[in-house]
């Protein structure tokens, strides 16, 4: 049942939405890959405290609560994180410095950083610039070393986002040979536990990771000028309910023009829409979509479906929409629910067990489905056998949870 991950949205994120928001980019050691991307040279965002805007030192708010402890050293079988600052200087700029083309590539998509005439006077400047930041609890750069402290094996920084919905956005890199070396994924699967456990957010985005930059880049920023705009909020929300409407209706005529302006998210939620009719959802509970600002609006749904039905555990899944504005225009759609952990189980072992499954109906042809629907009625088929072979046969102590 579930789609492509996506943010988790919550109450909570509403209120701190509501309240300045806790935002948190893990980005790179230098430039944030968005900020990179969009901001004149005279903005990045790696530039010094001085060569900010006069208000963001004095008045931008804390990334985290007061009494929170921001981790300083952690430390691992294969690397430790610790926060950058002038003492790290040398290795830091040794790293980034030995993969410019892989970073402008892989990590901020852009020319601008690195770049072959930094020198050892700009390193030390982007060092006193984070650390000053991180003293301020406004952002926070760390270096990942070496158990030995000897040599820097990639970067994460934690800084403000702009996108909203989001407790949190994070991002980061490694050097051109820790890619090869298949360090990059180690990694991010580390950093993903790391910030679950240890910082407090609810809601974390991953551009380039979970959510694809084509889809981040057109979500609009969260200071918008019109994101508190009454009448917008109104409409929006109108919208949200009509498209939610649209959905459950089964007709792809008509959800079609809520998914014009929707970019990668029109065939994902097409597909979905496909799925969701062959899985027989019937809505349960639907207490209507919530805006957390003129830009992004949640709509919270319970159905019943055929998928989970046949694993019988008496659940009912809630689907939660988030829809992404542009103005008045849907310009992204991420889905996201509250599945059973034997829904993943028994998934699994349909595709280890009936690939006549996986590769007829469930078969995808540049990602995409030819035939979702179809595709759910014998994921349910398979789902039963599961249940039938696997579930029935176990001791009656255990419990599917």
């Amino acid at each position: 049942m579930k789609t492509t991950p996506n943010p988790r949205v919550l109450l909570r994120r509403a209120r701190s939405l509501a309240t300045g928001a806790l935002l948190l980019t893990l980005a790179a050691c230098s430039p944030d890959p968005a900020a990179t991307q969009a901001q004149p040279p005279e903005a990045d965002s790696a530039a010094s405290p001085e060569a900010m805007p006069a208000q963001t030192a004095a008045t931008e708010p804390l990334l985290v609560p007061a009494d929170f402890e921001v981790p300083v050293n952690v430390e691992t079988d294969g690397f430790k994180v610790v926060p950058l600052g002038p003492d790290l200087t040398d290795i830091d700029y040794a790293a980034y410095m030995s993969s410019i083309e892989h970073l402008q590539q892989t990590f901020t998509r852009s020319d601008r950083w690195p770049t072959k005439d930094l020198d050892r006077d700009d390193a030390i400047l982007d060092m006193q610039t984070e650390q000053a930041r991180f003293e301020r609890r406004a952002s926070f750069a760390y270096g990942v070393l070496t158990p030995d402290g000897s040599r820097e094996r990639g970067c994460v920084y934690v800084r403000p986002a702009t996108k909203p919905g989001y407790d949190a956005t994070v991002s980061l890199w490694v050097t051109k040979a820790e890619y090869d070396a298949g360090f990059d994924a180690e990694l991010y699967e580390w950093v993903q536990e790391w910030i679950d456990d240890a910082w407090p957010f609810d809601n974390v985005a991953y551009p380039g990771r979970k959510i694809e930059w084509v889809q981040w880049d057109v979500l609009p920023d969260i200071d918008a000028p019109n994101a508190n705009d009454p009448a917008l909020i109104a409409a929006n929300t109108a919208t949200a309910e009509a498209m939610i409407d649209a959905f459950y209706s089964f007709d792809a005529e008509r959800l079609a023009p809520f998914l014009e302006a929707a970019g990668p998210s029109q065939p994902r939620i097409a597909d979905y829409q496909g799925w969701a009719e062959g899985g027989n959802y019937k809505v349960l509970k639907r207490p209507g979509c919530t805006a957390e600002s003129a830009q992004l609006v949640i709509c919270p749904v319970t159905v019943q479906d055929d998928p989970v039905q046949a694993l019988k555990t008496g659940f009912d899944v809630t689907d939660t929409f988030a829809l992404t504005f542009n103005d008045a225009k849907i310009v992204a759609i991420n889905t996201s629910s509250n599945d059973q952990p034997i829904y993943y189980e028994a998934r699994q072992w349909v595709e280890e067990n009936m690939p006549e499954v996986m590769n007829g109906p469930c078969s995808r042809d540049a990602g995409r489905r030819a035939t979702p629907g179809d595709c759910a009625r014998a994921m349910t088929a398979g789902y039963k056998k599961f249940y039938e072979t696997v579930v029935a046969n176990r001791p009656p102590t255990s419990t599917e949870t």
